[in-house]
C-alpha cells in the first residue's frame, strides 16, 4: 500500500500533476510581470488542460494516426516513470544505485518522441520543427549530461538520493561546481525548448513546430508532458546541485525543497523574459564550441578535486 501511495499520490502522479499546473502558472505570471502584463489567474493551466481534452481530435491527412496517438502517451509514461526515482522533500518512490542514469534516459525519450511527432506529420512546419528539435537535442543534451554527472563523480555514486545526502555532509554542488550548475541550467532550457531556446516551436517561424498538426486530447497530453518534464528537470537540479531538501536540520524538508525548486523556476522564467530567441546555427555553435568544452573542463576539474 505504501508503494502504491508513493506511485499514485506523493511523490507520484497526483503530486506531479498538481506541481506541473502550479509551476506553469508561476512561470506564466512571472513572464507576464516582466512584460508589464497581469498574467493568468491561478486556475488557467487547469482550464486550458480541460479545454483541450474537450476539443475535437483532428488527424491531418497524411499523418500516421497510430503513431500520433502513441507518441504523447509514451512520452507521458516515460516522465511519470522518471518521477519515481527523483526525491521530493526527502521522500522517493524508488531508489537504487544507478537510478540517475535511468532518469536521464527516461527524460530523453520525450525529446526523441517530439522529433518523431514532426517526422510522422505531413505538414511542412511539423517536419521542419522536428528537424530543428533533433539538432537542438544533440547540441544541448551533451553539455547537460556532462554537467549533471559531475556531482555524481564527486559523490562517488550514481544514485540521486545518495548524491543529495552527500551534499548534506559537505557543501552544495552549486557552490563547489558553479560552472557545472550553469551548464546544467542552460542544457535544461534547451531540453525543455524554453525561450530563448524555443527554436523547434518558434511561433513566428514554424507555428508550433512538430505539434502544429496535433489537437484535442493528444495536444493536451503533449502540454502536460512538457509541464511535468519541467518540474522533474527542476527537481533533478535541486537534488544534484542544492542538496535536495536539506538546509538546516530544524527546517521542514518539503518547504525547503519547494523554495529551492521555485528559485530555479524563477531563473528559467527570467531567462525566458530577458533573452531573444537564438537561431539554430547560433545554438549549435553555442552547444559544441562553448558549452561542451566547458563541460569537459568541469569534468576534468571534478576528477582532480575528487582525486
Amino acid at each position: 500500500m505504501n508503494a502504491l501511495i508513493k506511485m499514485l499520490i506523493f511523490p507520484g502522479f497526483g503530486f506531479l500533476f498538481i506541481a506541473a499546473l502550479a509551476f506553469d502558472w508561476i512561470d506564466r505570471r512571472m513572464i507576464a510581470r516582466f512584460h508589464g502584463r497581469v498574467g493568468p489567474p491561478w486556475y488557467q493551466p487547469l482550464a486550458d488542460f480541460i479545454k483541450l481534452l474537450a476539443k475535437e481530435d483532428v488527424v491531418a491527412e497524411g499523418t500516421h494516426g497510430l503513431a500520433a496517438a502513441a507518441l504523447p502517451i509514451v512520452s507521458l509514461t516515460a516522465v511519470m516513470t522518471a518521477s519515481l526515482y527523483i526525491p521530493v522533500g526527502g521522500i522517493v518512490g524508488a531508489s537504487f544505485e544507478g537510478d540517475l542514469i535511468v532518469v536521464l534516459f527516461l527524460l530523453a525519450l520525450p525529446a526523441l518522441a517530439y522529433f518523431l511527432a514532426g517526422w510522422i506529420s505531413a505538414g511542412v512546419y511539423s517536419v521542419l520543427g522536428g528537424h530543428r528539435s533533433l539538432l537542438q537535442y544533440f547540441s544541448c543534451e551533451v553539455p547537460f549530461l556532462m554537467a549533471v554527472t559531475c556531482p555524481a563523480i564527486l559523490a562517488g555514486s550514481w544514485s540521486i538520493n545518495e548524491i543529495s545526502n552527500f551534499q548534506a555532509q559537505t557543501a552544495w554542488s552549486a557552490l563547489t561546481q558553479p560552472l557545472g550548475f550553469i551548464l546544467a541550467l542552460i542544457g535544461l532550457i534547451g531540453k525543455l525548448k524554453r525561450d530563448p531556446l524555443d527554436i523547434p516551436k518558434a511561433k513566428s517561424e514554424v507555428v508550433a513546430g512538430p505539434l502544429t498538426d496535433f489537437s484535442g486530447r493528444k495536444l493536451a497530453l503533449w502540454h502536460l508532458t512538457m509541464n511535468m518534464q519541467t518540474v522533474l528537470g527542476i527537481f533533478l537540479l535541486v537534488n544534484l546541485f542544492f542538496g535536495g531538501s536539506r538546509f538546516f536540520n530544524r527546517v521542514p524538508a518539503l518547504p525547503v525543497f519547494g523554495l529551492k525548486s521555485v528559485a530555479i523556476l524563477l531563473m528559467l522564467s527570467t531567462a525566458s523574459a530577458l533573452y531573444a530567441r537564438l537561431r539554430i546555427d547560433q545554438l549549435m555553435d553555442l552547444g559544441w564550441r562553448i558549452l561542451a568544452p566547458l563541460a569537459l573542463i568541469q569534468i576534468l576539474a571534478t576528477l582532480w578535486i575528487g582525486g
